[in-house]
């Protein structure tokens, strides 16, 4: 039978452990409200590892105070437990630190996020549970045996696939192109219709999707048309008869840009129009003309619109473009 000094003993530690725990909210529920940033955020984290703590504390204090003679609990247990609750803390703040480093609503972590928050799960817990068993005095090294042989055989058998997954990461921290960018890879050129862990999706100019490995992207030359800039740059080389008046073509190719831009909405402002004439061919005098496509979606559309005004301007001008031609002197 309980006498009145071990109830008293119980009920000033069920009061003290209840009043921690009302000091924990309260603590909790002020800097929610007041401040901003780290320490809040850590300290909800922390909360509900500190609330179990705890409340098991107490309840053990209470049990053991009042029912002494039955309730006799090793150290290790204690330890074991400490060692989960620890874990579970040091699990909620690392993924509260991965949130912080990746929001999900950022283009470049959207996807990554969640695979790595994914892979910090299993390494703490992993973590967590082998110095539980070591504390408990369970012989690990059978299982960190087999872990390390069953370890070894899975990555030979998904070497390929993990060659993707870790290609697919680089892509997402490096970030040379996004859902939507026009790139040339991989002997391809199309838009990106998605970024996958194991893969990306190519929509080629021809309406076709291509699904290429991304090891194979992360080991080779990626061209982005879209960035820095969706306005793009394209040269031609134009030929004109040997008898041409040098000056009236540089004006006439400048005047067939001005005038394309006039009529499509293909071209782009932002690049300066340049002619030069580069070299004596063997049938033509060679100028080279650069001016800009508006993206490289209608970088067709651009060269239409500049080499029918091109057209249109020379032989309005009387500029003629050769055929191929050898001229041959016989001696007798």
């Amino acid at each position: 039978m309980l006498n009145p000094e071990t109830v008293f003993h119980s009920f000033i530690i069920l009061a003290v452990g209840l009043l921690i725990i009302l000091v924990l909210y309260a603590a909790k529920r002020i800097l929610s409200a007041k401040t901003k940033g780290m320490i809040p955020a850590v300290v909800k984290a922390l909360y509900a590892p500190l609330l179990v703590c705890i409340g098991l504390a107490t309840a053990y204090d209470v049990a053991s105070t009042a029912f002494s003679e039955y309730i006799s609990i090793e150290d290790m247990y204690f330890a074991a437990v400490a060692i989960l609750l620890g874990t579970w803390a040091a699990y909620r703040i690392v993924i509260f630190l991965i949130n912080r480093a990746m929001p999900s609503g950022k283009e470049s972590t959207r996807k990554i996020a969640p695979v790595t928050r994914f892979a910090a799960q299993i390494l703490i817990w992993a973590v967590g549970i082998f110095m539980i068993l070591a504390t408990l005095k369970v012989d690990i090294t059978p299982l960190l045996a087999s872990a390390g042989v069953v370890g070894i055989a899975a990555a030979l058998a998904a070497q390929d696939f993990l060659g993707n997954i870790f290609g697919g990461i680089v892509l997402y921290t490096d970030g040379p192109f996004t859902e939507g960018d026009w790139v040339y890879l991989s002997s391809t050129y199309g838009r990106v219709l998605h970024v996958g862990l194991r893969s990306t999706r190519i929509m080629t100019e021809d309406s076709q999707m291509m699904i290429i490995p991304n090891s194979m992207i992360s080991n080779n030359i990626i061209m982005n048309y879209s960035k820095p800039a969706e306005a793009l740059l394209i040269r031609e080389n134009v030929g004109v008869a040997y008898n041409s008046d040098v000056m009236l073509v540089k004006q006439s190719l400048r005047d067939a840009v001005t005038s394309a831009a006039e009529k499509s909405s293909a071209l782009s402002a932002e690049i300066e129009t340049e002619v030069d004439f580069m070299e004596f061919g063997d049938s033509a005098l060679i100028f080279e003309l650069t001016f800009g496509a508006a993206s490289t979606r209608v970088r067709r559309d651009a060269a239409d619109a500049v080499n029918t005004e091109v057209i249109r301007i020379f032989r309005e001008r009387g500029i003629e473009i050769p055929f191929p031609q050898r001229v041959l002197t016989i001696q007798k």
